[in-house]
């Protein structure tokens, strides 16, 4: 199985809002915009064999709201637990999820992923993938598609 945790703010969200190419999405005023791309690729990959997990510390209504914006479904949202553990508060969680998937791909889609796991011993079933420009661009879609 292959799983794709992903994190929403500058991820797949830029910190600019708007624009004729993205999809905007509104809770209660906090506004994110979504590019085409990025949403178009997320309806299509969740209809396959890889499970989509959000890894954000944004809230889960967030991560349902983008779902049916969009309209895909993930797996849920992983829960950040022992934030303590690491200077990055999501990573204990991360780790945890590779290991109890151990025979699994687990790739992590996140703006920080470089900064925040330097020098740590990450699992062998993790795979990174920073953002080259401000979201993931069609070549990083590319690149998680053939992991």
């Amino acid at each position: 199985m292959k799983y794709l945790l992903l994190d929403i703010d500058d991820t797949i969200a830029p910190l600019k809002i708007g624009g004729t190419n993205t999809v905007t999405v509104d809770r209660m005023g906090i506004k994110i915009s979504i590019p085409i791309h990025v949403a178009e690729w997320l309806k299509k990959t969740s209809k396959k064999q890889i499970k989509i997990f959000w890894c954000t510390d944004r809230s889960p209504i967030m991560g349902a709201i983008i779902e049916k914006a969009i309209g895909f479904k993930t797996e849920g949202q992983l829960q950040f637990f022992n934030k303590k553990a690491y200077n990055w508060s999501k990573l204990y969680s991360i780790i945890k999820f590779c290991n109890e998937h151990e025979d699994d791909l687990v790739i992590l889609a996140d703006n920080l992923v470089e900064r925040m796991t330097r020098g740590v011993e990450l699992p062998n079933n993790l795979e990174l993938v920073l953002p080259s420009d401000a979201t993931l661009t069609i070549e990083d879609l590319k690149l998680i598609d053939g992991l």
